[in-house]
C-alpha cells in the first residue's frame, strides 16, 4: 500500500516538473526593433524612457538597435534589416521615420512614438486599414491652441519657418493654414533648402508684418537657430518653438515642448500590451498623451519686443525666463 502511494507521487511529481518544463518553454523572449531616428534629445528621452521601463517590468525581450536617417533610401536598406533579423515587432521612434516606414511593408508589428499632427496621424491611420497591424503612442505639440493666448495683441499675421525635405513640417504647415484660415489669420510658409541663406531669409521676413514666427522642430533649424533669431531680433519679430532645451538657450518667446521620456515609459506599457495580445494589435488603438506638457515664457523678450503677456499663459506655464534667470513654477 505504501510503495504505490509513493509510485502515485512520484508520478504526481514528475508531471508538475513537465508541466512547469512546459510553461517556461512556452513563454519564448520576444524580438523586438527599434528603429530610431537620427540622434536627438527627443529620440534619446523616448528610447531611455522606453528601456528603462522595460527593464523595471522585467520584461522578456532581445533588442535589435537601429538608427536611420531621414530618407527613404535609409528607411527602405533599414527595413530589410528589419525583415531579416527575425524580429515580430518594429517600434519606430521619430516622426519623419514613422511617416516613412508606413510605406514600406514590413511583416512585423509596428508600434510608432513621436510627436504628430492631426493630419499626419490621419496618414498613419489610413496606414493602419491596409495593414490592421499598426499601433503607437504619440503627442500633438498644437501651438495653435495658444496663438491667440500668448499676450493681448491682436494676431493678424502668422509665418512658419521649416525645410523643403521635412514631410512632418510640410504636413504641420497645411494644419497652420487651415487654423489662419478659420480664423482670419494671414498666412506666411516660409520654407528652406538645407543650406541658409541669410540674406535670402532677411529679404523674406523684412518684408512681411509677421506677429509671430514659429520655428519647425528639425535639426537643421535648431543648428541655425542664433543666426535666425538675430535675423528676426532685427526686425523685433517673436519666435515660437516646440523645443524648450533651444529656448531657454536663445530669444525665444514661447515654447511648447513634452516629457519625452515619459511618451517612452508609456511606450514601453504599449508594447507590453502587443506583447500579451500574441504581438497583435488588434484592439489597441492609438495612444494620445495629453498630460506632461512643458510651456516656457519669456519675460524678458516680452519686455523687449512691448509684448504684454496674459494671466493665462504665465498660469499655465511650467517656465519663466526672467531678469536672464529660469525660473521653475
Amino acid at each position: 500500500m505504501m510503495i504505490n502511494q509513493l509510485k502515485i507521487i512520484f508520478f504526481i511529481l514528475i508531471f508538475f516538473v513537465i508541466s512547469c518544463s512546459d510553461e517556461e518553454s512556452s513563454k519564448e523572449t520576444t524580438i523586438i526593433s527599434i528603429i530610431k531616428e537620427k540622434n536627438t534629445r527627443r529620440y534619446n528621452s523616448i528610447e531611455k524612457g522606453l528601456l528603462d521601463q522595460i527593464n523595471s517590468d522585467g520584461m522578456d525581450v532581445q533588442i535589435n538597435f537601429y538608427s536611420l536617417d531621414n530618407d527613404e533610401l535609409s528607411i527602405i536598406r533599414t527595413a530589410n534589416n528589419v525583415r531579416d533579423d527575425n524580429s515580430s515587432i518594429a517600434i519606430v521612434i521619430g516622426e519623419n521615420a514613422t511617416l516613412l516606414s508606413m510605406n514600406i511593408i514590413v511583416p512585423q508589428t509596428i508600434i510608432f512614438a513621436g510627436c504628430f499632427d492631426d493630419l499626419s496621424v490621419s496618414n498613419i491611420n489610413r496606414n493602419n486599414i491596409q495593414n490592421n497591424n499598426i499601433t503607437g503612442v504619440y503627442i500633438n505639440l498644437d501651438i495653435t491652441k495658444y496663438i491667440k493666448i500668448i499676450s493681448d495683441k491682436n494676431v493678424a499675421n502668422i509665418a512658419y519657418l521649416y525645410t523643403k525635405n521635412s514631410e512632418m513640417s510640410a504636413n504641420i504647415s497645411k494644419y497652420i493654414a487651415r487654423y489662419c484660415r478659420n480664423e482670419n489669420i494671414i498666412y506666411y510658409p516660409l520654407i528652406i533648402d538645407d543650406n541658409l541663406n541669410s540674406h535670402n531669409l532677411e529679404d523674406a521676413i523684412k518684408s512681411k508684418d509677421i506677429d509671430y514666427l514659429i520655428l519647425a522642430d528639425e535639426d537643421y533649424i535648431n543648428d541655425n537657430i542664433y543666426s535666425i533669431a538675430y535675423l528676426c531680433d532685427k526686425y523685433s519679430i517673436p519666435l515660437i518653438n516646440t523645443d524648450v532645451s533651444e529656448a531657454v538657450n536663445t530669444a525665444i518667446l514661447f515654447s511648447l515642448d513634452f516629457n519625452y521620456y515619459y511618451l517612452g515609459r508609456q511606450l514601453a506599457l504599449l508594447l507590453n500590451d502587443v506583447i500579451n495580445n500574441n504581438g497583435k494589435t488588434e484592439g489597441l488603438g492609438f495612444v494620445q498623451l495629453s498630460d506632461s506638457y512643458k510651456i516656457l515664457v519669456n519675460e524678458d523678450i516680452a519686455e523687449e519686443y512691448d509684448i504684454k503677456l496674459t494671466e493665462e499663459i504665465l498660469d499655465i506655464s511650467s517656465l519663466l525666463i526672467k531678469d536672464g534667470k529660469v525660473i521653475k513654477k
